[in-house]
């Protein structure tokens, strides 16, 4: 399902917008469509700034359960495995609400 709607750009704007599809070999809907994709974020904050990231084993807190992301400790859950190691790196795999995934790298 489609949903249209206007919006209104200045002169300048709407040059540079047909002038970067036209870069792209794209119409000027195909254009704001992707960049719309591309850029509006979705999911929760762990979900849009921790997954991917990669964590040293140090940054986790077996007797807390605490992991240390960006100067703010999360609850985890280790996948296939049971206990962290110092001398692993973890990715961050996905979240449960605010309750990190990691998987030994």
């Amino acid at each position: 399902m489609e949903i249209k709607f206007t919006v209104d750009l200045d002169a300048q704007l709407a040059d540079q917008v047909k002038r970067a599809a036209d870069v792209e070999h794209r119409t000027v809907d195909e254009y704001i469509k992707n960049v719309l994709r591309t850029t509006v974020k979705s999911g929760t904050l762990e979900q849009r700034q921790f997954v991917g990231r990669t964590i040293s084993g140090r940054e986790i807190n077996e007797k807390s359960r605490l992991v240390l992301m960006q100067g703010i400790y999360y609850r985890y859950d280790l996948l296939n495995e049971s206990q962290p190691s110092d001398s692993a790196d973890y990715e961050v795999v996905g979240t449960n609400g605010n309750v990190l995934l990691l998987r030994q790298k």
